[in-house]
């Protein structure tokens, strides 16, 4: 990690736990906290939903992206790999950028924030990277690709007129290649999760996906026999992104559901203690190691209300949860009129801003 660069990757490899959502929103606000650095999101999820939002939200920033990928010379993150698979991959500079300004198509969006946009050919370009990082010819193949997105991020910074960056990647759930390249290009890991058993046992697969930790000795003995995405990360001397928060989204305050989430988080604050004991190092370091569960959960855990209603009116119209407050009256795209309270998402958006003020 260098100085003026921090990459968040938002990741879990289960599908539907509001990973989007927070990611679209935290960079938002961050960026409108902090006008004089850049802020870049990069868009790694084939629906490219962090992309409509930005780029207009709905009908509007699908349209916007659909004309950015429909170029010749795409200015996204397909155009990006393309230029890689091209015999780029060991790349040390950039002649084009392929950063968007948001606010030039949404006027919602902070000056400061960027984008490189996603692309629904994602998803087939996996069977090239794949085979392009099994490259005989090139026994480096596999470590220049998983590091090109931090080296593009480098470029972008020493070509802007900014002298400091974060960058948020919004990742798509399978482990695909282009998902290796965010994660191992990341410092630091934001895991959004529900309070249910299935994302606890999403957080035990990230643990054993990345990190090599293994439930049994029976299942280590296994690994040991294959070659694992953890191997390959020591056998090329690469690090991995340090583990900075989970954001616990809970849909409901409603007090019985409520008290059954309450369960299952101190469940999940258990087992995440419990590993942090065991290894501290696979967490963002903190000035001193942590001697408590309660100081433990504070440190890496942050409560996400569901924006409900604010969340629809937000992603429909590309308006930031921050920029809500501004009025409570909205047309939607087929000019129905919705009301929303600020009261509905106060509570919302002071999560937000808790989780926000942490990075």
């Amino acid at each position: 990690m260098s100085d003026n660069i921090h990459i968040y990757s938002f990741y879990n490899n289960k599908g539907g736990v509001g990973k989007t959502t927070l990611c679209q929103n935290a960079a938002c606000l961050y960026a409108s906290r902090h006008p004089e650095e850049l802020v870049l999101v990069i868009d790694l999820c084939p629906q490219a939903n962090i992309s409509q939002f930005l780029l207009g939200g709905g009908h509007k920033g699908y349209s916007v992206n659909q004309r950015v990928q429909n170029q010749a010379s795409r200015k996204n993150i397909v155009g990006f790999i393309d230029w890689l698979l091209s015999g780029n991959s060991g790349f040390t500079s950039i002649s084009n950028s392929y950063m968007i300004k948001a606010s030039t198509h949404n006027s919602y969006i902070p000056d400061n924030l960027y984008l490189i946009a996603g692309d629904s050919f994602l998803e087939s370009q996996t069977l090239a990277l794949n085979f392009a990082t099994m490259n005989p010819g090139n026994i480096n193949a596999w470590a220049e690709f998983v590091t090109a997105i931090r080296r593009l991020c480098k470029e972008e910074l020493y070509k802007s007129k900014y002298d400091s960056m974060r960058v948020f990647i919004d990742c798509n759930p399978s482990f695909s290649i282009y998902t290796q390249m965010a994660l191992v290009s990341s410092d630091f890991l934001i895991i959004p999760t529900m309070s249910d058993f299935s994302s606890l046992e999403g957080i035990k697969g990230i643990l054993m996906l990345l990190y090599g930790k293994y439930p049994s000795s029976a299942v280590r003995n296994y690994a040991s026999k294959v070659l694992t995405f953890s191997r390959q990360i020591n056998n090329f001397g690469l690090t991995l992104p340090s583990i900075f928060e989970l954001a616990l989204n809970n849909f409901t305050s409603n007090s019985g559901v409520a008290s059954a989430f309450g369960s299952v988080n101190n469940e999940i604050v258990s087992f995440c203690w419990d590993q942090y004991q065991k290894d501290p190092s696979i967490f963002a370091s903190t000035s001193s190691l942590i001697q408590n569960k309660h100081n433990f959960e504070k440190t890496f855990f942050s409560e996400v209300k569901d924006f409900h209603t604010a969340g629809r009116i937000s992603a429909t119209l590309g308006i930031p949860l921050y920029e809500l407050t501004r009025k409570t009256s909205y047309y939607m795209p087929d000019m129905t009129h919705v009301v929303c309270p600020r009261d509905r998402y106060a509570e919302s958006l002071q999560h937000l801003n808790a989780f926000v003020s942490k990075i």
